[in-house]
């Protein structure tokens, strides 16, 4: 089992290497509103699809539209990944008609230097609606690569119920003929399926397997807050998430699995690293931890 473990590390690393330059990438997270209703959500989806099968030399590894900012995991050329994120942009202007302001709608590039790093952004990416949806799982946010990852079954519903957009829904949605050549991509719940330009066989090879990246999605609260700070977001985890971390450090620091019952001082130390380092909010910090609201106002 352990020289499986190896030989599957190994194996990962050398998809890696094959690679070519990453990106974790996003927009300003301060941004205002894009996507305010499931029919932009869809129209951006498309849109998003049409504009990479354009620019096939870019590689989208995962992504997700927020209402107000997108996050990627990319590989390509820097220059070209900005001209089709620039393209992506002028098409959504054309769809929204000029009434919202794109002037400040920018790509940052932060590159992939390691496989490690590679694996805590795309489960960053893939994990980013649902920690701001309580209706949603990593696996279950719809704009995004999040409910394809290890889904085999999500494939073969494409497959089976996945209609071509057609040339008239092409030029409607992308106010140009120079797309019409895809009018072949497969819609599915009113959207191009992202299974028709995001690299996720390649994505998801750089795990050592599916159990890794449920780990990865699922427990590794820490790394969420690395990938953010690298990346310059603020991160806000729910009450789950956060339970876990501050778990996690009492344990470590302390040597007591329930935060709730440290003596004072420990519990005043632990809830400043819960704000500082994890943006715990007050009432998170009373709730989870067990302390007063004026001894929190009084340490913050």
């Amino acid at each position: 089992m352990v020289e499986n473990r190896y030989r599957r590390e190994d194996e990962c690393e050398s998809v890696f290497r094959r690679m070519e330059t990453i990106f974790n990438a996003n927009t300003p997270e301060n941004h205002p509103v894009v996507f305010s209703t499931d029919e932009h959500f869809k129209a951006g989806m498309s849109i998003l699809a049409v504009c990479a099968k354009m620019y096939p030399e870019i590689r989208i590894y995962a992504f997700q539209l927020m209402s107000n900012h997108i996050h990627f995991v990319v590989g390509g050329d820097r220059l070209r990944i900005q001209e089709f994120f620039a393209y992506f942009v002028e098409r959504l202007n054309k769809y929204f008609e000029g009434r919202l302001d794109f002037s400040l709608f920018k790509l940052k590039l932060f590159p992939v230097e390691d496989l490690t790093y590679l694996r805590n952004a795309i489960v960053y990416v893939n994990r980013n609606g649902f920690v701001v949806n309580n209706n949603v799982t990593p696996f279950s946010y719809p704009w995004g690569s999040s409910p394809y990852f290890f889904q085999p079954l999500a494939g073969r519903y494409v497959q089976l119920t996945g209609k071509s957009i057609g040339n008239a829904s092409l030029r409607a949605l992308m106010h140009t003929k120079a797309s019409d050549k895809f009018y072949y991509l497969k819609m599915v719940d009113g959207f191009v399926s992202p299974l028709e330009f995001l690299h996720i066989e390649t994505a998801e090879s750089i795990f050592r397997d599916a159990k890794q990246y449920f780990y990865l999605i699922s427990r590794k609260v820490e790394s969420y807050s690395d990938v953010a700070k690298s990346i310059g977001e603020a991160i806000y985890y729910n009450d789950n998430d956060m339970y876990m971390a501050a778990m996690k450090i009492s344990t470590e620091s302390y040597n007591c699995r329930d935060p709730k019952i440290l003596p004072a001082a420990e519990k005043i130390e632990l809830a400043r690293r819960l704000y500082f380092d994890y943006n715990a909010s007050e009432k998170q910090l009373q709730r989870l931890i067990s302390i007063d609201a004026n001894l929190l106002k009084a340490i913050l």
